[in-house]
């Protein structure tokens, strides 16, 4: 192999280490902010723990004795649960407790004791098996379980932009390649591999520390659950009766939907009824989720600003609508219009 490769590989290791250390000091004063940033500064200290050990393969003859080397990539294997874990929490805050961290990292300590006692290859290389299996397991339920969770904060809030979780699944994907490289590492030495493994491991990290930090932790039902659970389907009487023209009278004539924290809640005790039913009827009738429907009049509303003679910055004009931020007009503007905002006003001018 290139020494080149094997140089780099170095480098990237060592700046992995750098990175897990420098997050860790960073996370220490937001450890106490929610469960997630506390199981995030515990990640990365483990993760540098992660790193350092490997400096032990620096010492003569350590790399080649295949007992040490085993047990020093078996302990690699705890890396799943953490992951796992992290995941969980964010999905559902409050789900990890000291019994499922217990539960979910003693399979894996069970093979390393099993290995230092009986230092057999097939104890090894099912050990690896069960890492690698387990991460697929996890990456489907964190598919799964995310995905229910984005669907009950768009059915429950019109101001997502902190409370999605959809970066979650971009995470689990990235840190699932991580696995798939590592286990490949562990039957074929490459340091080119190596190298991609400690870089890729970087960014997905870099991504998840700077996403969990602007993460709005809330306090949802169910939430000692991963998946929530599925709404109850109403009877059709119930939903005849639903106050649909009340509804649309307070969002037009109200103007509700200028509210940028408005919530599916606020919106039923205004009209008179359950949030139950509320959702229900935008969902099953108007094929809808609350989200979405607010921003149907917001960005109604923001047309007629940005087609208006009045001249406001697009700044103005998404807090005008009821839009929190720019970058969140921007996305729900394409998304309906099928143009940015930009592009729609210069078009608006050059009619006038």
């Amino acid at each position: 192999m290139n020494p080149f490769y094997e140089n780099l590989a170095h480098f990237i290791h060592g700046a992995a280490f750098m990175f897990f250390i420098l997050a860790s000091i960073q996370l220490y004063p937001l450890r106490h902010r929610s469960n997630m940033m506390r199981l995030l500064f515990c990640s990365m200290i483990f993760l540098a723990f992660l790193e350092f050990k490997d400096m032990g393969f620096l010492i003569k003859g350590v790399w080649y004795n295949p007992y040490i080397t085993s047990i020093t990539m078996s302990t690699d294997m705890l890396y799943v649960p953490l992951m796992a874990l992290f995941f969980f929490e964010v999905i559902s805050p409050g789900w990890v407790t000291l019994r499922r961290i217990i539960g979910m990292s003693m399979p894996s300590v069970l093979f390393i004791v099993a290995y230092i006692i009986y230092p057999s290859s097939v104890i090894f290389k099912a050990a690896m098996l069960y890492a690698l299996v387990f991460g697929t397991i996890i990456t489907v339920i964190v598919f799964m379980a995310s995905s229910r969770r984005d669907n009950y904060i768009k059915n429950n809030f019109s101001d997502i932009e902190n409370l999605s979780i959809s970066w979650v699944r971009k995470a689990i994907t990235a840190l699932y390649i991580c696995l798939v490289l590592w286990t490949i590492l562990l039957w074929e030495e490459n340091w080119l591999s190596d190298a991609a493994y400690y870089a890729i491991s970087i960014i997905v990290w870099t991504y998840i520390y700077r996403l969990s930090q602007k993460h709005s932790v809330i306090e949802m039902p169910s939430t000692s659950r991963l998946f929530m659970p599925k709404p109850e389907q109403k009877g059709s009487h119930e939903i005849q009766n639903f106050p649909f023209k009340k509804l649309q009278e307070y969002m037009e004539n109200e103007r509700m939907f200028l509210n940028p924290k408005l919530t599916l809640t606020e919106v039923a005790t205004a009209i008179g009824t359950n949030r139950t039913y509320l959702s229900e009827y935008l969902n099953n009738d108007l094929d809808t989720t609350f989200y979405e429907y607010v921003n149907g009049f917001r960005i109604k509303e923001a047309c007629a600003l940005l087609s208006s003679d009045e001249r406001r910055t697009l700044m103005e004009i998404a807090e005008l609508s009821g839009f929190n931020s720019l970058s969140t007009f921007n996305r729900a503007f394409v998304k309906s219009i099928g143009e940015t905002p930009a592009r729609y006003l210069k078009k608006s001018q050059i009619k006038c």
